[in-house]
């Protein structure tokens, strides 16, 4: 991606959620076919150990997805930020692979409104 193309792109916390429901999005879609056992943990992993390894190819091993979170806190004070910023790239890396450079769709709602209650 371009600078041009990323020079309005932030990792502002405040944005954190729409990150995240990219994260899920690009996975709903990738289960469907082209990454059918991919989960939303796997992605997490996947984006942190990329973080760490600056590259974004696939991982070799099988490290837990706990010993990418530490090692993201550890090498960084600002680390909801170096978190963040994993997941963007994840998402938008899929996004030109997967999905002709367009942000994820977000997931269809899953519970009615209202939700039901929890001890219903």
């Amino acid at each position: 991606m371009s600078n041009e193309a990323t020079h309005h792109l932030t990792d502002d916390p405040a944005e954190g959620g729409t990150w995240l429901l990219d994260l899920v999005a690009a996975v709903d879609y990738l289960r469907r076919g082209i990454r059918p056992n991919i989960t939303v943990w796997d992605a997490l992993d996947e984006s942190l150990r990329w973080m760490l390894t600056e590259t974004d190819a696939p991982p070799e091993s099988s490290d837990e997805l706990a010993i990418a979170i530490v090692g993201a806190v550890a090498d960084n004070a600002d680390s909801i930020i170096t978190i963040q910023t994993a997941i963007r790239r994840w998402v938008l890396t899929m996004a030109d692979r997967y999905n002709d450079g367009h942000h994820w769709p977000h997931p269809v709602q899953r519970r009615g409104f209202p939700p039901p209650r929890r001890d219903s």
